[in-house]
């Protein structure tokens, strides 16, 4: 197949990588790819997972004039799929496709709020969209309500992670200078306002003073944070990273990975950090309950919390405090990023999907996810 996706994004996210590791994936396979994005911001990276990646912009719903240029460019190239990787480029994206003929659109859906909620986005995914992939099963319902969705038009389809790179114990915290006896919690995530790292640092100020924070990532509130860490007197134990290339090297030092959201899609840097075997403590958003519940051996490989600061405290707490459980929680999150989250199973739903069927690895509802402070 050749598959021609667009992403509209002018930042590099999860979400933008997630396609593009998508991508990276389906050309190992054979398949031919190219990547039409916005932003250089999102191209560049994408190049440097070895996809194809070109400059053409869809702008605002009103840019008709865009979606003319990109249905001249689709009828050039030819292409067996066209990929939209963004909701907000759905309506621009999909009338494209139909302009040029292209045999199969499909929309990948990531966070619970991309829904079609004005007359417009529920014509376009009527009309002009073929298939639609979220990428949980909380996202399924408003795209379920759709008149045509219940009869396969809808699948249900995770990011995938790729197992990790080779772990380097202890560097990280050497270099800064944490003590190999004290715990370390932490994330990786851009630092914006939907990542709510101000509840993350208010959490850690409620755990005892030998538990340090690490955050990987960059952002327009490292100031802002970095203020009120120094506010709430743990400037000292939470040390910014700012982007860092070596994630494992990251999710290497740490005893819990947490993820403070308002709102996700699956999370990339969730399921990276289940695929280094580190427990996950995480607020309740979309993805969370499928990635976190129990495996065959009862254990989940981590727990949901509430979207407060005592009560993301309280799971941290739990997972540290007991050491047992915490070891038990690492070879199961080894576990569910190998099975539900591995690129094989990922790859063979997407090929169904982009080909012209459908697909759900929504995974078997084992047991019900661990939930403190809800």
């Amino acid at each position: 197949m050749f598959i021609v996706a667009h992403n509209g994004a002018r930042v590099w996210g999860g979400a933008e990588r997630a396609v593009a590791l998508l991508l990276a994936g389906l050309q190992q396979r054979g398949h031919r790819v190219l990547l039409l994005c916005n932003d250089a911001v999102v191209a560049g990276p994408a190049r440097a997972l070895g996809v194809d990646a070109q400059i053409l912009p869809l702008g605002g719903d009103a840019s008709v004039h865009h979606a003319a240029r990109l249905a001249r460019r689709l009828r050039e190239l030819r292409p067996d799929a066209l990929l939209v990787g963004m909701f907000k480029k759905a309506w621009l994206a999909g009338l494209a496709g139909r302009m040029a003929h292209v045999p199969r659109i499909v929309v990948r859906i990531g966070l619970e709020t991309d829904v079609p909620r004005n007359a417009k986005y529920r014509f376009a995914f009527r009309r002009l969209v073929d298939q639609v992939v979220v990428v949980a099963e909380r996202l399924r319902p408003a795209y379920a309500a759709l008149p045509g969705y219940a009869a396969g038009r809808l699948s249900v389809i995770p990011n995938a992670v790729h197992p990790p790179a080779p772990r380097s114990d202890g560097a990280l915290r050497t270099e800064l200078g944490i003590p190999s006896a004290a715990r370390c919690v932490g994330s990786v995530a851009r630092l914006v306002a939907q990542k709510r790292l101000d509840r993350l640092l208010d959490a850690v100020a409620r755990l005892p003073g030998e538990v340090h924070c690490v955050v990987a990532g960059d952002g327009p509130l490292r100031g802002a944070l970095q203020r009120q860490a120094a506010a709430l007197g743990i400037a000292g134990r939470v040390h910014f990273l700012g982007h860092r290339p070596n994630v494992a090297e990251v999710l290497a030092a740490l005893d819990v990975f947490v993820m403070t959201s308002d709102r996700e899609g699956m999370s990339n840097a969730m399921l990276e950090a289940l695929a280094a075997e580190v427990p996950v403590v995480s607020t309740r958003v979309s993805g969370t309950d499928e990635a976190l519940r129990p495996g065959g051996s009862g254990i989940a490989p981590g727990i949901v919390v509430g979207f407060d600061a005592d009560a993301v405290a309280d799971g941290i707490r739990g997972v540290l405090d007991d050491d047992a459980r915490r070891h038990a929680m690492r070879a199961a999150a080894g576990v569910r990023a190998r099975g539900e989250f591995g690129f094989p199973r990922v790859l063979d739903a997407w090929e169904r999907v982009l080909a012209g069927g459908s697909a759900d690895l929504q995974g078997e509802q084992t047991g019900a996810t661990e939930v403190v402070g809800a």
